[in-house]
């Protein structure tokens, strides 16, 4: 994980991951269940704060506390929120909260059912967003590089044994670039992969000119 190292540039190359956090609070504000329950939100992996603007463009929480594994607060400046709390996701203790959001974290954890016990025990309602099975499958097909995505069933099979109503949808983004070298600058500029600690010549006999991305979003209720 290199974000720390690509803050700097990571908004502005962050195509897929605006819209995938543009999705995910639309999903949320036409829940109507959880937009009126909306006391005490905290989101998990904040990073610069896309998501956060686009949740807090469409909700109005009475408090917000935001998390990363970072020290991000430099990015999130201009964002109204009431807390900041430093740390990794499975393992820090999560303030009882009416939700718990997220958008395009959860694929980095170690092991996705600590995170929902975590999670579970802090809060009945839960949306997120995350990277699936065949995510940027051109990245992994070539260097054999790739996190250890899970397939859909697996991320339910999962939350089934803490929330008893789940919805999800999945989305598959494929993004074009003018050249390989682009595909690779653009994931660099992101942070999102280790694929520059590869050689030379395995970077430079990549051919793909397109990057897909795989999409879930769920919402989950106790």
């Amino acid at each position: 994980m290199t974000f720390d190292k690509n803050f700097s540039t990571y908004d502005k190359n962050a195509i897929v991951q605006k819209k995938a956090a543009a999705n995910l609070a639309e999903y949320i504000k036409n829940d109507i269940s959880l937009s009126e329950n909306m006391n005490k939100v905290i989101e998990l992996g904040c990073g610069t704060g896309i998501f956060t603007r686009e949740f807090l463009s469409r909700n109005t929480p009475a408090s917000l506390i935001l998390n990363d594994f970072f020290d991000v607060r430099e990015y999130l400046s201009n964002l109204d929120y009431d807390d900041f709390i430093q740390g990794d996701i499975e393992n820090i203790p999560i303030p009882k909260a009416d939700i718990i959001i997220s958008s395009s974290a959860f694929q980095w954890v170690t092991s996705f059912k600590k995170l929902i016990d975590n999670i579970s025990s802090s809060s009945n309602n839960l949306a997120f967003s995350i990277y699936t099975k065949g995510n940027l499958k051109e990245i992994n097909d070539h260097f054999n590089i790739s996190l250890n995505y899970l397939e859909n069933s697996e991320i339910n099979k999962i939350l089934k044994e803490k929330f008893k109503n789940i919805n999800f949808k999945k989305e598959t983004i494929v993004l074009k670039f003018n050249s390989p070298l682009e595909a690779l600058r653009h994931l660099k500029n992101t942070g999102v992969t280790g694929f520059q600690k590869t050689s030379i010549s395995k970077i430079r006999s990549f051919t793909s000119c397109t990057l897909t991305y795989e999409i879930s979003y769920f919402i989950c209720k106790a």
